[in-house]
């Protein structure tokens, strides 16, 4: 029994004489005509790579070893190995030319003294006498053990269920008519075509992406382990040739998001035209709170950082004023003069959600969110309560006077516009019929996906009208849904909100205790 449709997880708009809306829903993209609103086609990604590490069939000398009945054990506290088999007490080593390599040749492991290959007999400091029953018992080594043990649990485990090889990120690149699509179990960046969907190239990635953006020729990918690799966009005739990744920059923590800037601002350099002379820069952020400034190509070079975040920083955007917008785990987003490093306003965003839900409504929405994922810490007993917190999942500039956000699990778009003094002020939010879980603009239209079981699986809303609803953007089209069982929802769930996760303490990862 279906239990709801999954939801638009990625979404991105490609302007073009047929503009089109790509929209990710778990392992597949499907491109769809903005204007007949019909789907043109479609592209699924490979199944994703079987979990774990398989064993080799060939074992090395070390597995040998280790279930070899005549191992060498060494126990705490001892100063000399101590053999464990029944036949070797007393014995003798004998090298021969073809065996394999010895204890002492093996990494961690003990080697044997020089009286132990020698024709005489181990002498020891004190006599050890086994009868036959103690060294029946005493046959199989603590590793064999240990061993035997895990292969007869493993027996009765089934197999982990196959993972769909989910989509993380869209980027259209019109100007060389390509979709950078990122997938996260087999971490893979590829390029598809952007009129067919066809696969033109692909990169097998280092780390899970974290999130991605483009320069006027690269594609930069920031991953969890903390690192940003450049991968150049190819032209036609560079297709086939062989490129590597090149390693830019790296943190000491998650990389959560990044963008790109120049010294000038993009609206004077529409009006100018850009200049050769203008620095480059790369913003990068992660969960350790930190935005940091870093020249490009130069990527040696940190110009600075923008401190001032209590919790994660989960998003960030360049405004046409070349201002940074920055959000994440905290209740404001941050206004930065991001040359300078220096916070020019803090633009409350928790007064608004008081307005939009009640307390009750509000903790429960958190205490949803900390559950999906399994990693995260559970609240003991007698705990005091845990506050309500919020987590900034989308950022978004609209036709250059105003910026929205999206709120992870809130069911609406808050829209903040520029005042005379190019601050940011509150002007209202957009109705969504569930939970906002992707964000795309086209000009002043924005569109999106919510987490509805009888709602709009894809909206649209113009932010030019008097009064913005959302439309439904599907309405009268044909378009098959994908469904949840109902046994995969908590793991459907388990992907898509993901923020929170970043939180630390309560509702973080379990290795922050």
């Amino acid at each position: 029994m279906a239990s709801r449709r999954h939801p638009v997880q990625a979404i991105a708009f490609a302007p073009s004489e047929a503009p089109k809306l790509f929209i990710a829903i778990a392992e597949t993209v499907y491109a769809i005509s903005a204007t007949t609103h019909e789907t043109v086609t479609t592209w699924k990604a490979p199944p994703a790579p079987i979990q774990g590490k398989p064993q080799s069939q060939i074992p090395d000398a070390a597995s040998k070893l280790e279930e070899d009945e005549d191992v060498v054990e060494k126990l705490p506290g001892d100063e000399a190995p101590v053999m464990t088999s029944e036949e070797n007490i007393g014995s003798t080593d004998v090298v021969m030319a073809d065996s394999p390599p010895s204890a002492g040749s093996i990494p961690g492991k003990r080697k044997r003294s020089p009286s132990a290959t020698s024709n005489a007999p181990v002498e020891t400091s004190e006599p050890v006498e086994m009868s036959s029953d103690t060294k029946k018992s005493s046959g199989k080594t603590r590793n064999q053990k240990k061993s035997e043990k895990r292969k007869a649990k493993n027996a009765t485990k089934p197999p982990p269920p196959p993972q769909p090889n989910y989509i993380g990120q869209l980027v259209p690149i019109p100007g060389r008519n390509l979709l950078a699509v990122t997938t996260l179990e087999d971490k893979t960046l590829r390029l598809l075509n952007l009129e067919t969907l066809e696969n033109v190239k692909e990169w097998v990635l280092h780390k899970r992406p974290s999130s991605i953006t483009l320069t006027q020729s690269t594609i930069l990918v920031g991953d969890k382990f903390g690192d940003v690799f450049g991968y150049e966009i190819p032209t036609s005739a560079e297709v086939e040739e062989v490129s590597e990744a090149k390693l830019l920059l790296g943190h000491v923590s998650l990389l959560t998001t990044l963008t790109t800037a120049t010294s000038s601002s993009p609206r004077e350099s529409v009006q100018n035209g850009s200049s050769g002379n203008e620095k480059r820069y790369i913003i990068t952020a992660d969960r350790d709170e930190h935005i940091r400034i870093t020249n490009y190509p130069l990527t040696h070079v940190i110009h600075g950082f923008c401190l001032g975040h209590t919790a994660f920083v989960n998003r960030l955007l360049i405004t046409k004023d070349n201002l940074l917008v920055s959000g994440g785990g905290d209740d404001w987003l941050g206004l930065w003069d991001w040359k300078q490093g220096k916070l020019l306003q803090r633009v409350d965003i928790k007064s608004q959600i008081d307005t939009m839900l009640s307390h009750e409504d509000a903790k429960a929405l958190t205490e949803k969110l900390r559950g999906y994922n399994k990693k995260r810490k559970r609240r003991e007993e007698g705990e005091p309560e845990v506050d309500i917190t919020i987590a900034v999942t989308e950022i978004a500039e609209v036709d250059g006077r105003e910026v929205v956000l999206v709120l992870e699990g809130v069911p609406a778009i808050l829209r903040y516009k520029y005042t005379a003094e190019g601050r940011l002020e509150y002007a209202g939010y957009v109705k969504a019929a569930g939970s906002v879980t992707s964000l795309a603009v086209d000009g002043s239209r924005v569109y999106f996906g919510a987490d509805s079981s009888d709602g709009s699986l894809v909206s649209y809303v113009d932010l030019t009208q008097g009064e913005a609803t959302a439309q439904d953007f599907l309405e009268g089209a044909p378009f098959e849904a994908q469904l949840i069982e109902e046994g995969d929802v908590d793991a459907v769930n388990e992907r898509l909100y993901t923020a929170e996760a970043f939180r630390k303490g309560f509702g973080g990862f379990m290795e922050d205790e």
